[in-house]
């Protein structure tokens, strides 16, 4: 028997192990830090570091009408055609908190998946409800396609919301039919940190696959300006709103 095979084996298992716990510890469950939590399994709470990444992200597709937490609250995402075990994250951002939660064992019933949890964390951190955002995507092809997450009751419109730490103006936002029409346009003219919202009333648009394509400006002092322009693939019915 080759022992230093065997030991190097578990060297990896140890470290892929380690990283794993690093990623998503145990711990308390009655503190709000982002651990494992059990019924139902998920990673959730308030992550100590610092927001990083992108300088503009996109954190939400979703609609919802949450005028406070009870004391569950359930998420659903449409199945597509093709679409098996959707990326979820649901977020909530400000300059003094980072909540997160994902890795979520979703059910699957009636063409929907659909996710509930207790909220307690949600309520001893003290989110707003008006500030719990969420995102999903399945992976079809070269890039991911986004569905809307309905959060609790849908509002009936879709909420796009970006975030960046930087003052950001949209110059263009615009949502394309697949003949590349843009059935909606808007724009942000004023710079500004944090959230910007995008909201659209889908109901009389039909079903189908769509395309967000927008233009931004991350403003960068004395320097010129950082532009950003991006295209985003995104389902869409109609019936998900009702």
């Amino acid at each position: 028997m080759n022992y230093k095979i065997i030991l190097a084996s578990l060297l990896i298992l140890s470290v892929s192990h380690l990283k794993a716990t690093a990623y998503c510890p145990e711990g308390n469950p009655q503190s709000t830090d982002y651990i494992r939590r059990k019924s139902p399994n998920r990673c959730e709470g308030i992550k100590e570091e610092s927001i990083s990444g992108n300088s503009l992200s996109l954190i939400s597709i979703a609609s919802g009408n949450l005028a406070s937490f009870g004391k569950t609250l359930t998420l659903q995402i449409p199945q597509i055609n093709g679409g098996k075990n959707p990326q979820v994250i649901v977020k909530s951002l400000d300059d003094n908190y980072h909540y997160q939660m994902d890795d979520l064992l979703l059910s699957n019933k009636d063409s929907r998946f659909s996710f509930s949890w207790d909220t307690y964390v949600l309520r001893e951190a003290k989110i707003p409800t008006k500030k719990l955002r969420a995102l999903a995507s399945y992976s079809l092809g070269s890039q991911p396609v986004y569905v809307p997450v309905i959060l609790g009751q849908t509002s009936g419109k879709y909420e796009f919301v970006f975030y960046s730490q930087d003052r950001v103006r949209f110059t263009n936002f615009e949502i394309l039919s697949k003949d590349e029409k843009a059935i909606y346009s808007d724009s942000r003219k004023n710079p500004k940190k944090g959230e910007t919202i995008f909201i659209w009333d889908g109901r009389n648009a039909p079903a189908g696959r769509y395309e967000l394509h927008y233009v931004a400006k991350i403003d960068r002092g004395n320097e010129p300006p950082d532009r950003i322009e991006k295209r985003i693939i995104f389902e869409h019915n109609p019936n998900w709103l009702k």
